[in-house]
């Protein structure tokens, strides 16, 4: 058993550090596909919500049949936009989703990579007296730890950042769109002329509607 772990050890002697090399120039890839995608996201957002909160304050018309249906048009058509930005952005979004993740696979790599390097040094240094093979061991661990932790490190900025300027933007859009199309606050209602009080609905029902015959009449 002790065998097959220096064996791995030595594997990994000779790959971790390209793998890391080649796990970074896949994450900066990532970054730069995930980083364009979510500056058109923003945009979009940005014209969703500022179209939405424009047509919520100026829309205003003389006549009430009028004001509602382009009212009704206008929240259909806003909201199936919004509907398929939703999807794009669920889409998108997994590219961010998998930068965010790997950035933690250079600290465990490096990990990995130091504890293998001192097990290296220590099997090859069992009676003390082969310095070099111990100095290689340390030599690996520390190398495969400072590459880890700087691509992390350099990566984890560029996440802090991205999360920051687009992620919680977009997430804020997407809450403005909602809240400009809240139904309490957001239905167009017909104004009333000053001096006089609305008529309740039931009222004007009731004396619009027919008055049925009185059966006990001649």
């Amino acid at each position: 058993m002790d065998g097959l772990i220096y064996g791995l050890c030595v594997f990994l002697d000779a790959i971790l550090n390209p793998a890391i090399l080649a796990l970074g120039v896949l994450e900066a890839w990532i970054l730069a596909v995930s980083w364009k995608k979510l500056v058109v996201l923003k945009a979009e957002i940005d014209r969703i919500s500022g179209t939405a909160s424009m047509r919520k304050t100026h829309s205003v018309r003389r006549e009430r049949k009028k004001l509602k249906a382009s009212y009704v048009t206008t929240v259909e058509r806003d909201w199936n936009e919004f509907d398929q930005f939703c999807f794009r952005y669920q889409k998108d979004g997994k590219w961010f989703s998998a930068f965010s993740l790997i950035i933690q696979l250079f600290t465990l790599l490096g990990i990995l990579g130091t504890v293998a390097g001192l097990f290296i040094a220590m099997r090859q240094n069992e009676d003390w007296s082969n310095a070099q093979g111990m100095y290689e061991g340390v030599k690996f661990a520390l190398s495969t730890t400072v590459l880890g932790i700087i691509l992390a490190v350099i990566f984890k900025a560029f996440d802090i950042y991205l999360n920051s300027w687009y992620i919680n933007y977009i997430d804020d859009g997407i809450a403005r769109f909602q809240s400009n199309y809240n139904e309490e606050k957001d239905y167009p209602q017909e104004e009333t002329p000053k001096g006089s009080s609305p008529e309740p609905a039931d009222v004007a029902v009731r004396e619009s509607a027919p008055v049925p015959p009185d059966k006990g009449g001649a």
